[in-house]
């Protein structure tokens, strides 16, 4: 399993949310919303590209965290 943060260009809503399983806004600033969650594989990681495409998500930054 890896950790991810992504950083979107917009105010993340709680439906929006929902739409992003495993993934939880830790914080909202400047327009933007930084997203972390953990995903199982790569296939799982571009589903979740995929959910935010959808959502109309712009991506601003993408981030794999360590594991420590």
């Amino acid at each position: 399993m890896e950790r991810y943060e992504i950083t979107v260009d917009s105010p993340v809503g709680p439906l929006a949310l929902e739409a992003l399983e495993g993934f939880e806004v830790v914080e909202i600033s400047g327009g933007h919303s930084r997203l972390v969650g953990s995903v199982i594989d790569q296939a799982a990681f571009h589903g979740m590209l995929n959910r935010l495409h959808d959502l109309r998500l712009e991506i601003v930054e993408i981030h794999r965290m360590d594991d420590t």
